[in-house]
């Protein structure tokens, strides 16, 4: 029995703040009857399942992420479970909302390790719970898998049980978006517009970071919070600057509202956005303003696309969580998610018949070149976390419509 069906996520259904205490209680106490007695030797598994706990902002303002973390990787599990699962074991799991804050996530993976004990933990789902979970990270044995969020900070040094796949950290897409601008782009001015906190923060020092790198200053750098509505200031000193560029970091909201205003106010740069504004919503957002902006996209296909593995799984996902479809999705999170969710289940075939938490982090290590149709390839070493290295540049065109251009940008100093 999955916790997910317990608490009618099959529905479709978003859990919302008033429900979810209720439900996951509810849950707990079903899965917990339902289930097999789990090893003495290892956490999570037992003869006949493999308990895997879900971390994730399912409410609050990171919700797109946890919910689209939460989603692929139900989609993911489910499918193993129908294909017979792993190496005989079904995959349970347990999910639990951080809520969007940093002290909650801390507590939530304190609770699956410690209570739950789970074999290993996918998620969570934003950059600023991952930063504050570092020393829970270092403290346990626990293997942690992360598909959604990018910040540097879990992988550069490498923590041994995280690994992460599907986006560029920010440090390096940061790097991949200054070298893209420059050669690509041709940008002689450059502005930067940045969120203040864990995300726009380590991609927006990246971009400065690598521009003074190829001797170009910035025309002028602004930050705004992730909440702020209103960016006439900023833009205004942006206008005045001049610059043949302006890079956004920040959230699919703040960037789409920045973009409509920059329009608006008649800034004639170029707009280039960072991986987590990649939403197939953007363009509806943004309106007409959005005709020519770029992101950089962390995706093989769009999942809007015809690409016979965007229609595939599309018509899963829209099956799956019809309530969610009705909202525009799947987007970026949910097939990042689903990309990782795959990678991490031919890991936990590959861990073994007596699978263990070590023998699992030893196959992760040993992933190569995994390929999903969806996301770009993930690969592992002894010596790499980061399974993805690369991303594409997606452009929002005159009927709103998005499309992949040829151009493949990454870290170049990043180990292969």
């Amino acid at each position: 029995m999955s916790i997910l069906s317990v608490c009618g996520l099959e529905k479709g259904k978003v859990w919302r703040m008033s429900s979810f205490k209720t439900a996951i209680a509810s849950a707990l106490a079903a899965v917990a009857l339902s289930a097999a007695p789990l090893s003495a030797q290892e956490p999570g598994v037992s003869d006949k399942s493999i308990k895997i706990g879900i971390l994730g902002s399912l409410t609050g303002p990171l919700a797109i992420f946890g919910t689209g973390n939460l989603a692929g990787a139900t989609i993911a599990f489910e499918e193993a479970n129908a294909a017979g699962g792993i190496n005989g074991r079904q995959i349970e799991w347990v999910s639990l909302d951080d809520e969007s804050s940093p002290p909650k996530g801390i507590a939530a993976f304190k609770r699956l390790v410690d209570q739950e004990k789970v074999f290993a933990i996918f998620g969570p789902g934003a950059s600023a719970v991952g930063q504050a979970l570092i020393p829970s990270f270092k403290a346990s044995k626990t293997p942690v898998f992360i598909s959604v969020f990018s910040t540097p900070a879990v992988t550069e040094p490498p923590i041994r049980t995280v690994f992460r796949t599907g986006p560029m950290n920010d440090r390096q897409q940061g790097i991949a978006i200054a070298d893209y601008v420059i050669e690509h782009l041709k940008a002689k001015k450059i502005s930067l517009i940045r969120q203040t906190d864990e995300y726009g923060k380590r991609g927006g020092e990246a971009v400065v970071a690598r521009l003074k790198e190829l001797n170009v200053a910035l025309a002028n750098e602004e930050v705004f919070n992730l909440t702020d509505t209103d960016f006439t200031a900023q833009l205004t000193r942006t206008i005045k600057a001049e610059p043949d560029v302006l890079i956004i970091y920040g959230y699919p909201n703040p960037s789409a509202i920045i973009t409509r205003q920059a329009k608006q106010l008649g800034l004639k740069a170029k707009i280039m956005g960072a991986n987590s504004a990649g939403s197939r919503k953007y363009p509806e957002i943004v309106g007409e303003a959005a005709a020519g902006t770029q992101n950089i996209v962390t995706l093989q296909v769009l999942p809007e696309g015809n690409d016979p593995a965007a229609v595939k799984f599309r018509a899963a996902f829209e099956k799956r969580f019809p309530d969610l479809a009705r909202q525009g999705r799947p987007d970026l999170g949910d097939v990042l998610a689903y990309g990782g969710g795959l990678a991490f289940v031919d890991a936990l075939k590959r861990a073994g018949d007596k699978p263990t938490q070590e023998s699992f982090i030893k196959a992760l290590e040993g992933l190569k070149d995994f390929q999903t149709g969806l996301t770009l390839p993930t690969t592992f070493s002894a010596e790499r976390r980061e399974g993805n290295v690369a991303a594409r540049i997606v452009e929002v065109q005159s009927d709103l419509s998005r499309k992949l251009l040829p151009a493949v940008v990454q870290d170049k100093s990043a180990s292969k």
